[in-house]
């Protein structure tokens, strides 16, 4: 092949790349278009008192569910998305999280005594053929890897305030003229 015959196939094959293009195009919004389907989560239909962070809301909460329970139980699955370890802190507010435990053992409050609470949480996460004893052990999980990740929180963050604090005083003492340090700079060869 010269070419001129090479120039003159040129056109063709740009017609041919756009028309796989725009075929390549429509594949893939209609692929976006499953995708948004499959993982879209109607958070907006969400009340804005989740998560519950004090015992009275919490109590309000068991009552309101007893008055409108499909309504509750589609709420409390959303937030939960089948995972009741990962995604109890969307419920319950880290405050809350750190009063309660199962069977208030402890010094801690009882969970277990919010009756419409925990069938909500259950019918979240219930698979086939799950007992009553299972789901009592998801909820202890649940409570145990929350404030595991309460406490870790708290931790990094008294850290992060510990290690400003020595920085912002080695800065404090280097301007109020520290004279071991100034001797450090002093003996500090740049060059």
């Amino acid at each position: 092949m010269d070419n001129h015959s090479l120039f003159q196939q040129i056109p063709a094959r740009l017609d041919q790349l756009e028309k796989d293009m725009q075929i390549i195009i429509k594949n893939q919004s209609n692929i976006l278009a499953i995708l948004q389907k499959l993982t879209h989560h109607d958070i907006h239909d969400i009340p804005e008192d989740f998560p519950v962070n004090t015992v009275e809301e919490l109590d309000k909460l068991d009552k309101q569910i007893s008055k409108d329970v499909p309504k509750y139980y589609k709420i409390i699955a959303k937030i939960i998305r089948g995972d009741l370890a990962k995604n109890l802190d969307g419920i319950l507010g880290p405050d809350l999280i750190m009063m309660l435990n199962y069977d208030g053992i402890l010094g801690k409050m009882p969970f277990k005594q919010y009756f419409n609470v925990n069938n909500a949480l259950l019918n979240a996460v219930k698979e086939e053929g799950m007992s009553s004893r299972v789901y009592v052990q998801l909820i202890r999980t649940a409570f145990k890897a929350n404030k595991g990740r309460i406490a870790k929180r708290k931790f990094d963050s008294k850290a992060k305030e510990l290690k400003r604090k020595d920085d912002d005083k080695d800065y404090t003492d280097m301007d109020n003229g520290n004279k071991e340090n100034e001797a450090d700079f002093a003996n500090f060869n740049v060059f």
